[in-house]
C-alpha cells in the first residue's frame, strides 16, 4: 500500500511566472475581469500593472493592461498550463484578447 507521505512526495508543482497583456471591452467591469482571471485553476496571483503605453493604446471601445501573472505547473510544461489559462481567460464575459509575452515566462520555484 503507498503511504500518504509517498504520494505527497512525489507530488511537483513548479511556480511561474509570466507578463500578460489584456484587452477588454471599456464598458466591461475591469475589477471583475481581474477577479475571474484570478479564479482560474493554478493561477496564483495576478498583479494589475499601469503603463502609459498601454494607457494610449486605449480608445474609448477597448482598454488595454499589462498583468503580471503566477500560476503552478504539475506537468512540468508552462507553456501548456498557460495556453489552457488563456483559453479560459477568453471565456470571460468583456475580455478580448489574452496576450502571453512567453519571453518574460520565469520559473520561480519547485514545491
Amino acid at each position: 500500500m503507498i503511504s500518504l507521505q509517498t504520494i505527497l512526495s512525489e507530488a511537483v508543482f513548479e511556480t511561474y511566472f509570466v507578463q500578460v497583456i489584456i484587452k477588454m471591452k471599456t464598458d466591461a467591469n475591469f475589477t471583475e475581469i481581474y477577479n475571474q482571471i484570478r479564479g482560474i485553476k493554478d493561477v496564483v496571483v495576478v498583479k494589475v500593472i499601469d503603463t502609459d503605453k498601454l494607457d494610449a493604446a486605449s480608445n474609448e471601445n477597448y482598454k488595454y493592461t499589462l498583468l503580471e501573472v503566477k500560476f503552478m505547473v504539475s506537468d512540468r510544461n508552462p507553456i501548456n498550463t498557460i495556453k489552457r489559462i488563456k483559453t479560459e481567460a477568453l471565456k470571460i464575459p468583456g475580455l478580448v484578447q489574452f496576450i502571453v509575452r512567453t519571453k518574460t515566462i520565469l520559473k520561480i520555484r519547485n514545491y
